[in-house]
């Protein structure tokens, strides 16, 4: 899985994405969500992760970079 790093946390947090340039897929570092916060819906076997909201220029460049590879990152 050959990984393309699209950038992280900017303040310098743990969080960062980097897009599988093989597939297209989003692979993120972030932070463990609370298990106790209201937003969390629990998924058996799944982790909640929680990405601070300046991360989202981050995650529009990964999907503008997905688009370059030829993937449409909108296809489920």
């Amino acid at each position: 899985m050959p990984l393309h790093f699209i950038g992280a946390d900017p303040i310098g947090g743990p969080a960062a994405v980097w897009v599988d340039t093989e597939n297209g897929d989003l692979v993120v570092k972030g932070l463990t969500a609370d298990p106790d916060d209201p937003r969390v819906v629990p998924f058996p076997g799944t982790e909640h992760l929680e990405l601070p909201g300046r991360m989202k220029p981050i995650i529009l460049e990964a999907l503008d970079f997905i688009r370059s590879l030829g993937f449409d990152p909108d296809a489920g």
